[in-house]
């Protein structure tokens, strides 16, 4: 039962929280003592202590080493075991749906990649992808099931409008993909009883670097990230210094207009970031700059526009700087509206380090504040798992929610 949910009485909501919350440090910045444990979070020793008796009884924490650092007991000398999550204990798969491709991950707790599975057939229909990443799913299970215990949870991410207490996509223009129930559709193809959970694929993303690679945050307790792709998103999180984090934002900036007399975008606006920044916008543009060349060539992938770009294209170099003075200007105006402590921008123009050095000169030259920290800027690498390991940590944020009854 999520500790979010109307569960009873007062004192039992309480107890479910600190149990929740008592997780959440642990994994944060476990190994970690008890008296440490209470004194971050406000706490009482005998609480903490009576929390973790539970957690350490179901095997979601450890004890691990010991520290000299007093931790309330009046034994003079007395050391004190440490705690941690028990990374091993529990075991997860990420899913990411697209049109396009479909990606796999199993991850333990920590969200250590155990195993990965892809298909990069195109499915326009929502019944086939589901499908498609269903069979791969059972396929993971299957050639995993003699090294590790059974999958605890499922998380799938997916672009769009999700929602994801019900388990629904509400919408997804670009795919004409419409309320869809993936929670349900998904448990019927696998069928198994698995706890299986859904988010939007940049939502998810947010999470996973959240969850499993806090350390990159730099102690910031606010988090924007900005995901491009075929689209663009920047949800955001707060809290996220303590615990997990809480979105505040969905962040569909994909369809901020930047320009009312700009190119039509697929929503039916014009001037939309994502009809100038977006990976399709990009390899669009390119090819319209080649229809008095060979009409024979294909359409060229994002890297290999890159690639060009890198050997002294001036086309490519021409688009790319465009779609780069435009994802630079929203940056800062998201910056300039909420100033977030951190941003973290995943995007495969971004590999290219002459290209991180262009964007962040367009933050800086159109930021409000006159301080301006680089470090505040992070850039993910891309990476083609990353959005189901992302749906991996919702899982594992979902495990650790629960209600853990001694």
């Amino acid at each position: 039962m999520p500790f979010n949910k109307s569960i009873g009485t007062n004192l039992s909501r309480i107890k479910i929280i600190n149990q929740f919350s008592i997780r959440e440090v642990i994994y944060r910045f476990g190994p970690i003592s008890r008296l440490d444990i209470a004194e971050r979070l406000g706490l009482t020793l005998p609480t903490v202590t009576t929390n973790i008796s539970s957690m350490l009884a179901n095997g979601i924490i450890k004890e691990v080493g010991k520290s000299s650092k007093d931790d309330g007991c009046k034994t003079l000398g007395r050391k004190t075991m440490l705690i941690d999550i028990s990374e091993d204990s529990r075991y997860f798969i990420g899913v990411e749906i697209r049109q396009g491709f479909r990606r796999v991950v199993l991850t333990n707790l920590r969200g250590t990649v155990l195993s990965c599975l892809s298909d990069d057939a195109f499915f326009r229909d929502y019944e086939d992808a589901v499908n498609n990443a269903s069979l791969l799913v059972k396929q993971m299970i299957k050639s995993n099931a003699a090294d590790f215990s059974p999958i605890s949870a499922i998380g799938i991410c997916l672009p769009g409008l999700v929602d994801s207490e019900n388990g629904e996509l509400k919408i997804q223009p670009n795919y004409k993909w419409f309320d869809k129930d993936v929670v349900l559709d998904f448990s019927k193809l696998l069928g198994m009883d698995i706890p299986i959970y859904l988010e939007n694929n940049a939502i998810a993303r947010a999470y996973g670097l959240s969850i499993f690679d806090s350390k990159q945050l730099k102690k910031a307790d606010t988090l924007a990230y900005m995901f491009v792709s075929a689209g663009i998103a920047c949800p955001m999180l707060n809290n996220v210094r303590l615990h997990f984090g809480n979105i505040v934002g969905e962040g569909e900036v994909g369809h901020m207009i930047m320009n009312p007399d700009g190119p039509e975008c697929g929503c039916g606006n014009h001037g939309c970031l994502e009809a100038y920044s977006s990976e399709n916008a990009i390899r669009k543009k390119y090819e319209a700059s080649l229809k008095n060349e060979d009409q024979d060539r294909s359409l060229p992938s994002i890297k290999d526009i890159i690639e060009k770009q890198m050997q002294g294209d001036k086309v490519a170099d021409d688009v790319i700087d465009e779609a780069i003075f435009y994802l630079g200007l929203s940056i800062a105006n998201i910056d300039n509206f909420v100033h977030p402590e951190c941003v973290a921008i995943e995007c495969k123009l971004f590999d290219n380090d002459e290209n991180r050095k262009a964007l962040l000169d367009v933050i800086h030259s159109n930021l409000y504040r006159e301080t301006f920290s680089d470090y505040r800027f992070i850039f993910i690498k891309s990476d083609d798992y990353s959005g189901a390991r992302g749906a991996a940590a919702i899982a594992v944020k979902h495990t650790l929610e629960l209600y853990i009854r001694g």
